[in-house]
């Protein structure tokens, strides 16, 4: 598959999915997709760097493989402190608690031409959770840097950009863990309580 891909480039000095979808004794793109991971993975093999840079499609990829778990150990931390989780498995909205809702977003980090950095949220506002727990990537997007709890009374837009830094009325939400997240689904029996 590789020198054949590799042919193609000497032949044509560029490749592309639909070029390769168009020679009859290649593979599909899709083929190559399969067995490389990517097209942009089978095209480095090759020795061939498209001008565009698409490397926002394997943060993309990083980042969805990233939801599953981070939706997983959230739910295993409300449960070792006592509290309960539904997780509706069309929307990941957990229910917990049955008192409250919240949806888990993670938001892929942007560098401006300037070199600032940005982070874009989409609300959904089809099914508007209580809150809406945000874990903002680092820099290179491979870590957490930290966590925002937005509640849905105080978010009125259907989105919002964050800086670096983003003043009170937005910063007073931020989280170094999900430490508080996880109290706020906690359960402690009256004794405690009293």
């Amino acid at each position: 598959m590789l020198s054949a891909l590799q042919n193609l480039l000497k032949d044509r000095g560029y490749l592309s999915g639909l070029l390769i979808d168009e020679v009859e004794a290649l593979p599909s793109s899709s083929a190559y997709q399969s067995r490389f991971g990517s097209l942009l993975r089978a095209y480095a093999l090759v020795g061939f760097t498209p001008d565009r840079d698409y490397q926002y499609i394997e943060i993309n990829r990083s980042l969805r493989r990233l939801h599953p778990t981070v939706i997983s150990e959230t739910i295993n931390q409300i449960e070792r402190s006592g509290g309960q989780v539904e997780k509706d498995p069309k929307s990941d909205i957990l229910e917990i608690n049955r008192e409250f809702t919240a949806s888990i977003v993670i938001a892929r980090c942007l560098k401006t031409i300037a070199g600032s950095l940005r982070w874009n949220i989409h609300f959904d506002t089809g099914l508007w959770p209580d809150i809406t727990v945000v874990a903002r990537m680092d820099e290179d997007n491979r870590d957490i840097c930290d966590y925002y709890l937005l509640p849905r009374i105080d978010m009125t837009e259907e989105s919002i950009r964050l800086a670096q830094d983003n003043g009170v009325s937005l910063d007073s939400y931020r989280f170094e863990t999900l430490e508080y997240f996880i109290l706020l689904a906690s359960r402690a029996s009256l004794q405690e309580v009293a």
